[in-house]
């Protein structure tokens, strides 16, 4: 077998009013049950897709198309569309194992909460980690099929909304 090396896009992208959405968010999610998973200290990932999420609804009014449109754009693409989403909070030593985005095309990770850069998420590129730089309120797009994990975060909070999309080019 011959294999190429695939060059990819890795999108960054600042959210617009990030600070007042900030704390719409946060307020939003602390409203959601306390729901660990593994070494996630919150999420809402394993919730039942039908229960309610205030924080999603604002989130998919106020902020996704501050992320999507601008990558429209630059794909030259039709429409877009965002399948499924969900936040993570990472406490003290929180952290998320090697992982993929199975039947999605692309993944992105909004930083709601990134106190320091060192613990944004890490992108692997076969054995390699890709290198980029991100700060809270910016949010970063690659490919669903890239492992990506959450390293341990110390002793500072992390919030992220995550979420996989799809873009239509007829």
């Amino acid at each position: 077998m011959d294999i190429k090396e695939l060059k990819t896009e890795f999108i960054i992208c600042d959210v617009p009013g990030h600070f007042k959405h900030k704390a719409i968010l946060l307020d939003l999610i602390n409203k959601m049950p306390d729901n660990p998973d593994g070494t996630i200290s919150k999420t809402d990932y394993t919730l039942p897709l039908t229960f309610e999420k205030e924080y999603l609804q604002y989130f998919h009014s106020h902020i996704a198309k501050h992320i999507m449109d601008p990558q429209l754009k630059y794909f030259k693409a039709k429409s877009w569309k965002i399948g499924r989403a969900w936040f993570q909070q990472y406490q003290k030593g929180s952290s998320h194992c090697d992982h993929t985005h199975p039947g999605a095309n692309l993944t992105s990770v909004y930083f709601l909460e990134l106190p320091d850069p060192q613990f944004k998420t890490s992108i692997k590129i076969g054995e390699k980690e890709y290198d980029y730089e991100v700060k809270e309120g910016q949010s970063i797009t690659f490919p669903a099929h890239l492992l990506h994990y959450a390293k341990s975060n110390g002793n500072l909070r992390k919030t992220i909304i995550s979420f996989n999309s799809d873009f239509y080019f007829t």
